[in-house]
């Protein structure tokens, strides 16, 4: 047996409230940028700084190492630093997250004069 259709309608209060919101949103991201490139900008520095240190690193160490960003970007940026050849996958170690109740954590290593070689070009 299925439940009644309900309709809900939009008023016009809200569609008002919606159309100010996303003024707004266009506004700041013209001034400021969207979040996520300022986060992916911000995230891809300290990998490329542990790529230059030389020695394995996991998200566990560039966590607290980053300011307010949105924290599944993380992943997708290891991920794209892979991609490019900037660091290889190495093993696991457990998250220090508590919320991840020790969930296993890629641990990557640089690729040997990977940005030395794109920073000469």
């Amino acid at each position: 047996m299925s439940g009644p259709i309900i309709e809900a309608p939009v008023s016009d209060a809200v569609r008002a409230a919606v159309a100010k919101g996303w003024e707004l949103y266009e506004a700041s991201t013209r001034e400021h940028g969207k979040a996520d490139e300022w986060d992916r900008r911000v995230i891809d520095q300290v990998i490329h700084a542990f790529v230059r240190q030389g020695r394995p690193f996991s998200a566990n160490d560039l966590r607290p190492l980053l300011p307010e960003v949105r924290k599944c970007l993380i992943s997708r940026r290891l991920i794209q630093a892979q991609l490019d050849g900037l660091i290889r996958y190495v093993g696991v170690t457990p998250s220090t997250l508590r919320s991840t109740k020790a969930a296993r954590v890629n641990v990557y290593a640089p690729v040997r004069g990977a940005l030395t070689d794109r920073e000469s070009a």
